[in-house]
């Protein structure tokens, strides 16, 4: 069996940096450590059906989207259920699946609405502010938005899942 010519010089390296405790396992983790959890199944307050996005505030407020409960809960940054908006009932804005949730630095909530191919905007407490899009290919349209993130110029990125790209869009109202 013939061996490459650096074959000898990488495993002399790893013997090195395992030797001098560099291999790559520690004892104590730097990073990933476990914090807490909160939700259960279910479609109560703090429970979920298919938490699919999180997004923190800049107040550590946490909100969810809950893909299969059609809804956003908020959270205070220790787990505490604090309140919920939308189901399939609003006739005004009706959310279906949400699929992305973001923060703006003012605290505007944008929720990427993937069934009903638009993007909604909400104020923090959860009150209806405005919504864009329809389903289509062209510009500003979309086909099952799914990640939506907010810049720190408030310019709003959605992930387009079925059109293959991302959008940049403006803040607006």
């Amino acid at each position: 069996m013939k061996h490459s010519n650096l074959v000898v010089p990488v495993l002399a390296f790893a013997l090195i940096l395992s030797l001098l405790g560099c291999g790559g396992t520690s004892s104590t983790p730097s990073e990933g450590v476990y914090v807490s959890k909160w939700g259960t199944e279910g479609t109560g307050g703090g429970q979920f059906k298919s938490p699919a996005s999180v997004a923190v505030a800049s107040d550590g407020s946490v909100y969810v989207a809950d893909f299969n409960s059609h809804r956003i809960q908020k959270f205070t940054a220790e787990g505490v259920f604090v309140s919920q908006w939308s189901t399939e009932s609003e006739a005004e804005w009706e959310m279906g699946r949400t699929r992305g949730v973001a923060v703006a630095s003012d605290g505007s909530v944008y929720v990427a609405d993937a069934i009903n191919h638009r993007i909604q905007k909400f104020t923090s407490a959860g009150v209806f502010v405005s919504q864009w899009g329809t389903e289509g290919e062209g510009d500003g349209q979309f086909k099952n938005p799914d990640g939506i993130e907010v810049a720190s110029d408030n310019n709003v990125y959605v992930a387009d899942t079925g059109n293959h790209r991302i959008q940049k869009f403006s803040p607006g109202p």
